[in-house]
Parts: structure tokens; sequence; C-alpha cells
């Protein structure tokens, strides 16, 4: 497995759990803290040169391991469940420029808050947009060969498909096949799930994976067990990268060195 740490593209206002500033220098510093990839977190990539930014990627040694969509919701307010169709229409059109971008970069696209809320009142018509929205955003990510992956969140953070299952219930539903699965370890101990159990059934199209410990800290720092999440990864044949999404205290970097002294030497065993 190989380990990536989420940074922020240029143009991204909000704050990321993830490293934020001048790429010619975070991007070096991932590298030489034993970071093989970075996951950027994106608002609007026609808002930054994306050639410049893939090659200082590029020229650091370092893969793309995944593309974060939370800064459209944060920064924008764009989801695909907003009760204004016309945000809607705008969440989807910036979800296909993310497709776009990660076209240019050899990454698939993940989708978390960008999905929105169901809204009590109009159940059946939310799950209805969120369904559209999915399936045309994915039958454009399948043009330009882009997987999607699907992240369950816990119910503090958004109010639908909270759990793997729920998440696999709703790939099923949808059978579209380039929609995959990225499991948040810090979302399943919040919802209760059983980690080894959830990563078998998932074993299929689990696509992606973010490690955090408790209260979002460095792993390791917490009562989380990475050893023993890594090694049922590792059971079910998943060899792919594991990205850390933290709070970034005492600072990001500081953040980032840590966590991959603690989780190299777990992702590195045979």
């Amino acid at each position: 497995m190989k380990l990536a740490y989420p940074i922020a593209t240029p143009e991204v206002r909000s704050p990321i759990l993830g490293v934020q500033g001048d790429p010619e220098h975070t991007l070096p510093a991932l590298r030489d803290a034993g970071y093989e990839g970075v996951e950027p977190f994106v608002a609007d990539p026609t808002k930054f040169d994306v050639e410049v930014w893939a090659r200082l990627v590029e020229r650091n040694g370092l893969q793309i391991a995944a593309i974060g969509t939370g800064p459209v919701v944060s920064d924008d307010k764009l989801t695909f469940t907003h009760c204004n169709e016309s945000v809607r229409r705008a969440a989807l059109a910036r979800a296909k420029d993310v497709v776009r971008l990660a076209a240019r970069l050899g990454a698939q696209v993940n989708i978390g808050k960008l999905r929105g809320e169901i809204l009590p009142e109009r159940e059946a018509e939310t799950r209805c947009w969120m369904r559209v929205a999915f399936t045309e955003m994915c039958e454009f990510a399948a043009a330009e060969k882009v997987t999607v992956t699907l992240e369950p969140q816990n119910r503090t953070i958004i109010n639908n498909l909270n759990t793997t299952d729920q998440a696999l219930s709703w790939l099923r539903e949808l059978a579209l096949p380039n929609l995959r699965l990225m499991l948040d370890v810090f979302h399943m101990a919040h919802e209760g799930e059983a980690f080894a159990a959830s990563f078998e059934t998932a074993r299929d199209v689990l696509y992606h994976v973010h490690y955090a410990d408790t209260e979002r800290r460095v792993p390791g720092d917490g009562r989380l067990p990475f050893a023993a999440f890594t090694a049922a990864l590792r059971a079910v044949g998943y060899d792919r990268f594991v990205t850390v999404e933290i709070k970034q205290e005492p600072d990001a970097l500081t953040a980032a060195r840590r966590s991959a002294e603690y989780l190299r030497p777990l992702l590195s065993q045979s």
C-alpha cells in the first residue's frame, strides 16, 4: 500500500484537513516526509493552471491518489440535492470539470458532501435528484475513462449513505460500472462498524481508503487500531493508496511527518 496526503489546489479558500500553501514548498516537503502521493482537494479546476500544477507534482515524483471534492461544497455551496435547480445544475457542471481534471491526472474523483443532504420533507424527490446527478456524472466520467468513488460519511456530517452497507446498497441500486467505494476509518468508527467485516463486504468495489485517528488526530495519537486496519485491508487484497485526512495540528507539515513516521512501517509490511 502507498501513502498519500491531502493538498489544497491553489484556488481553494476554505480550510481542509490537509496542506495548504505554496506547492513549490509543500510538495517537496511531503515527498521528503515519505509520501508517495497527494490527494488534491479541489473547488474549481477552471480557476488555476492545471498544467503548471501537474508538472510540479510530477517533478517531485508524486502520484495522484484521488481527487477530493469537499471544497466545491465548502467554498461554493454546490450540492447535487440543493433545493434550487440552478445550484444543482452548477454542482453537476462543476463535477464534470473535476472529472476532466481527473482524466488529465489519471485519478478517480471522490464524492462525499457534494452529494448533498436528503430533504426530509421531499425525501423521494431529493433521492431522485441525487440518483440523476450520480448517473449523469458517472456516464460523463466513463467517457473520460475516470472512476468515481462514493464516500460514506457519518451521521453528524451528512444525513444519508452513512455506512458501508448503505453505500453498497446505493451502488447496487445505481449499477454504474465506474462507481466504486472509498472508506474512511474515522467515519466507520463513528458508525460503530466492524472494520474487517466491512472491508471484506466491500472488497470487490473498494477503490480508496482514508486514515485518521479518533477526533481526526494523527494516527497513533488516539484509540484506533491501525495495525489491525492495515492487516484487514491486506487480507482482502487492497494494495492502493491510503490517504491521511486529519486535523493539521500543531501545523500541517508536522502532522504529515508524524503520520508518515507512524504509518509507513505498517503499510510496507509484506
